[in-house]
């Protein structure tokens, strides 16, 4: 059997250990030791600032798991506000807004309704009052469908929203 001379980390009492042993306890003062081997030296090492030195690994694993984490969310969460934002007349991408929905909506029943009236006060003239009531009426369905489709979009947005906000919270 190959004994191997350490001291006690904690009483620095002489110990003659076999060389495959991989803990001991000192016999003058009772502390747990492990007998860590590197290279062709060996020395022990007290086993509770093992643990503690261990407990402090993990906490900085699960730190950088957890900031991994959120990371990724953040990242899913820069393509879904991409895909939910809209274009202006100029491709300008855009958040979402309800009040511009609801706006359009407005907007869109008056201008329609306004040259529906034109095309309906036409027709008792004889003037071309059909073509004007065909042009207020689709003006009432694009712009009004427009506005109900941007408040669509701006709700879809909040959910999103609120719901990427509850995630990053959990991982905090």
């Amino acid at each position: 059997m190959n004994l191997i001379d350490l001291n006690c980390r904690n009483c620095a009492a002489p110990l003659q250990v076999p060389g495959d042993l991989m803990h001991i306890t000192c016999l003058h003062c009772g502390t747990q030791l492990a007998v860590v081997h590197e290279g062709g030296a060996a020395y022990t090492e007290k086993l509770d600032q093992l643990v503690e030195r261990t407990e402090q690994i993990e906490g900085k694993v699960d730190a950088m798991h957890r900031e991994q984490k959120i990371a990724a969310l953040d990242r899913e969460w820069q393509a879904k506000q991409e895909s939910l934002k809209v274009r202006s007349k100029n491709g300008i991408p855009h958040l979402p807004s309800k009040v511009k929905g609801l706006v359009s909506v407005v907007l869109g029943v008056f201008v329609g309704m306004f040259i529906f009236c034109l095309g309906a006060g036409a027709s008792d003239t004889g003037g071309p009052g059909v073509i004007f009531s065909v042009i207020g009426a689709a003006a009432i369905l694009l712009i009004t469908g427009s506005g109900f489709w941007q408040y669509q979009r701006a709700e879809a947005y909040e959910k999103a929203k609120r719901e990427y906000g509850r995630q990053r919270q959990q991982l905090r």
